[in-house]
């Protein structure tokens, strides 16, 4: 897959409220970006914010 590739979902306004919600079926059924996103473990989130602490420091 390519690096920063979202997901689109195109609604036509002619669509009927059914078309709409098989639509919305179906890209949920196909994971959608936002499934896809990487969420960092606690480890790493603790290691980042240490760093913006430490940089704080520095420059106060």
């Amino acid at each position: 897959m390519w690096q920063g590739m979202k997901s689109v979902m195109v609604f036509d306004p002619k669509d009927s409220q059914v078309e709409t919600d098989r639509k919305w079926r179906e890209w949920m059924e196909h994971k959608s970006s936002v499934g896809d996103k990487y969420v960092p473990t606690a480890a790493e989130t603790r290691k980042y914010l240490n760093e913006l602490e430490n940089r704080k420091q520095r420059y106060a």
